[in-house]
């Protein structure tokens, strides 16, 4: 049944369908090599830094440090977006090589 039915007359009202609204998202511009972006992170994930310290360091059989949770994702054009804490991404900064976009 397409139509809907008219409570006081009885009759058959077929109606129109909506139209499709397109809904528009902000797209980022794909980076070129030697780029990277920081951009603020506000999930429930660890840092992958701290997570690849915990196992070196288990691995290892030293102390194990703590894992913190992140605030941050790093993107570049050649690498996988990398989620870090605070004081990676600030060590990450110092490092780098790249233009920060």
């Amino acid at each position: 049944m397409n139509g809907q039915i008219d409570l006081f007359t009885g009759a058959v009202a077929e109606l129109e369908p909506a139209p499709v609204v397109p809904v528009r998202r902000a797209v980022r511009p794909p980076l070129e090599p030697g780029q990277v972006r920081y951009a603020s992170f506000g999930g429930q994930r660890d840092c992958d830094d701290c997570w690849q310290a915990q196992a070196d360091a288990h691995a290892a059989g030293g102390k194990v440090p703590m894992r913190r949770r992140a605030g941050s994702t790093r993107e570049t054009a050649t690498s996988a977006k990398a989620y870090l804490c605070e004081p990676h991404k600030l060590d990450r900064q110092s490092t780098d090589k790249e233009v920060e976009v």
